[in-house]
């Protein structure tokens, strides 16, 4: 499941949950990966979203999963770019940051010690898994 897969997934859960996409990022742009709506309440999603490997074909991992030090590179990328966008949009009532994983060994395992600790900064984290 690579980044793109995760957004995907990801904006159709929110889209489910009454959510717009206002904006959604691929690999190759830079960015928050998905911004959504709430236009009911106002709410908004900020989502930076990682995969378990490469979206790029002909790369050295395309199609095979990221390995433990990869994914603990890509989990802490994730982490501070939470922590940045939770600075931008400190409003915890309406502005939701949200940390989209794959639902995969790794990812759980370097989640674990931390997630306590991302839920009281005021960031979710949601495990991915494909339908």
């Amino acid at each position: 499941m690579d980044e793109n897969d995760v957004i995907d997934l990801v904006c159709a859960r929110l889209v489910s949950q009454g959510y717009e996409i206002t904006q959604r990022l691929t690999t190759v742009e830079r960015g928050v990966d998905v911004i959504a709506r709430n236009r009911t309440n106002e709410h908004r999603y900020f989502v930076e979203a990682k995969g378990g490997t490469s979206s790029r074909e002909g790369s050295n991992r395309f199609g095979n999963p990221y390995t433990q030090s990869q994914v603990f590179d890509r989990v802490a990328k994730g982490v501070f770019t939470c922590l940045e966008l939770r600075a931008k949009h400190p409003d915890r009532e309406r502005n939701h940051i949200l940390l989209a994983l794959p639902d995969a060994r790794w990812f759980r395992s370097y989640m674990t010690a931390v997630i306590a600790q991302l839920r009281d900064a005021g960031i979710d984290v949601w495990f991915i898994a494909p339908a």
